[in-house]
């Protein structure tokens, strides 16, 4: 009667605890859609590159590359965008935003429409998903791209394991050849259970997380509703074949629990080394199965990225779905950056090659960047910030914020060069492309620059593809007819500047740079001689006064001329 009492609080009590858990995660994620902020823990963002580090490996990758990314702080569009619940819908949602399509750009947004719309379904995902949660580093998608070494020699391992209960059995026919023989193996097997317990352990971590990928899989796969019933039959003719891993993960997390008989379960697994042989089974199962287990990782990861951009739609309320058309042209209103508190918004019918110019700090970057954030949120998670966006599909690619490599010896200019010139080779190749400098050649002096420039901005013109290129240098807006001038500017008032952050119509006519130094208490000597230097600069004919002064042998037209040979022989 006690024990049936026990067995029953027992019963109560694990029901209770688990009511009490999944009561914590409704209020939980009730105040995150309420509140519009995320709750979730913080990741490590190396571990949440992983799959996207595998598949643009892969021949024919067309993503968003890694100096765009950098360029365009991507790494914090990310973050504010990962509502994920599990490190599968990170790292799915991670190279997602690297993965442009030509193609289909909307395939999710069918998805993204029901987890807006339907509360209790969408909980009832965010419920599973956040049982399998987030661990960094789990490698969970590498199985996809290669069959994992396994354990050599496993008949050994058996061989050791099964002593034991030989050993056991020999006790009952010959007693003291029995004990030593029990005692022996066990040593043994301890000795052969800590020789490798630490690269075992970290491979262990690895395929734990797996097992609880295909356990969120089954869990997914009772999901009863209509909408879900695709996902829920693709998970569960997946699991099929792979689900018997849960048993031999199973073996392997006895003993790791906080119970009174979890030290025994410990030594259990030791002294039969029934960690080797699970990891054996489980690496051959998911080696034998690896499309099956994509599938299931692909779902998931699908699925908690839907949960994601939906909620990420929510808390911004201002944005748009894009349009696509044919024409090279980018058509926007009231675009606006999504990393900027407070931005300005601003509207524009762009062709295929653009030139901003304008002074310092009064937001040509900032406007580029916006331009160049949304084109690819419009082409992966179908979502802009703005109130319509038309552009034709193309593949993202800037050159802004350039840095020389001091290991491989690369000074600004040279990195810069190398910037420029996979745009171009990218462009060459025939896809189409949408390409944003900012500050083009600036790592040169002034009269290669403008010359250089107008050579490369002058190919840019004969070859598909749109251009964006915004410059200090306003020689540029008259040299090269093709390309439609826009610029950014600037008012003083009262001993001070103030920008207004819109883009308007034609070449920049306004300077700042020397109030800027005036502004800052500079001697008025500086300033004086400056405002000299500039006035006679500017009567001069701007650049032909710096050839004159440089002792140039050439015309600019011979400079030009020059460096478009250069682009005809190396690009």
């Amino acid at each position: 009667m006690q024990y049936t009492i026990g067995i029953v609080l027992f019963i109560v009590l694990v029901f209770y605890l688990n009511y009490r858990k999944n009561a914590r995660l409704k209020r939980i994620v009730e105040a995150e859609w309420e509140e519009k902020r995320i709750f979730s823990q913080v990741e490590d963002l190396e571990s949440v590159m992983s799959y996207w580090q595998n598949n643009c490996k892969q021949p024919n990758y067309n993503g968003v590359d890694s100096i765009t990314w950098r360029d365009l702080s991507m790494d914090d569009v990310f973050k504010k965008i990962n509502y994920t619940q599990t490190t599968v819908g990170s790292e799915y949602l991670y190279n997602q935003l690297h993965d442009i399509h030509l193609t289909n750009q909307d395939r999710n947004e069918s998805l993204y429409e029901l987890m807006q719309k339907d509360r209790e379904y969408r909980n009832r995902l965010i419920y599973i998903l956040k049982k399998l949660g987030k661990r960094n580093y789990t490698n969970s998608s590498s199985f996809f791209y290669e069959n994992y070494v396994n354990i050599k020699n496993i008949w050994l391992y058996m061989l050791c394991g099964i002593l034991p209960i030989v050993s056991i059995i020999l006790i009952i026919f010959y007693l003291k050849i029995g004990i030593a023989s029990l005692i022996t193996s066990m040593i043994l097997n301890i000795l052969v259970y800590y020789k490798n317990k630490l690269k075992l352990d970290s491979s262990l971590y690895e395929t734990s997380y797996i097992a609880s990928i295909i356990r969120t899989g089954k869990r997914l796969s009772k999901v009863k509703d209509d909408s879900f019933q695709e996902y829920a039959t693709e998970i569960s003719n997946s699991i099929k074949p792979i689900r018997k891993l849960l048993f031999f993960e199973r073996i392997i997390s006895l003993g790791k629990g906080t119970g009174d008989l979890e030290g025994i379960f410990e030594y259990v697994r030791i002294i039969f080394l029934l960690d080797y042989i699970s990891y054996y089974f489980m690496i051959r199962m998911i080696n034998r199965h690896k499309e099956r287990y994509e599938k299931i990782w692909k779902t998931i990861g699908e699925l908690d990225t839907g949960i994601a951009v939906a909620f990420y739609r929510h808390s911004i309320d201002d944005y748009c779905r894009p349009t696509f058309i044919k024409n090279e042209e980018l058509i926007f209103q009231e675009m606006y950056h999504q990393l900027i508190q407070n931005p300005v918004k601003n509207s524009s019918h762009l062709d295929k090659m653009t030139l901003i110019t304008g002074s310092n700090a009064s937001g040509k970057s900032t406007y580029m960047k916006a331009v160049a954030i949304n084109a690819i949120l419009a082409q992966t998670i179908h979502t802009v910030h703005a109130s319509s966006w038309s552009m034709k599909p193309s593949y993202i690619l800037s050159s802004m914020a350039i840095q020389d490599n001091v290991i491989d010896g690369d000074s600004y200019f040279k990195a810069e060069i190398k910037s420029l010139k996979r745009i171009i080779q990218k462009i060459k190749s025939g896809i189409p492309c949408i390409a944003f400098i900012d500050e083009i050649l600036r790592g040169t002096n002034t009269v290669e620059r403008i010359a250089a420039s107008a050579s490369v901005m002058e190919w840019l013109t004969k070859h598909p593809g749109m251009t964006m290129i915004a410059s200090h240098d306003i020689e540029l807006t008259t040299m090269l007819s093709e390309f439609n001038n826009y610029h950014f500017r600037e008012t003083v008032q009262n001993d001070s500047i103030h920008f207004d952050y819109k883009i308007h119509p034609g070449p920049s006519t306004t300077k700042n740079a020397i109030k800027l130094l005036e502004l800052m208490d500079y001697p008025f000597s500086v300033t004086k001689s400056a405002y000299a230097w500039a006035e006679r600069f500017g009567r001069k004919g701007g650049v032909e006064f710096l050839i004159s002064n440089q002792n140039y042998p050439f015309g600019m037209d011979c400079l030009k001329g020059f460096f478009q040979v250069l682009m005809k022989k190396y690009i």
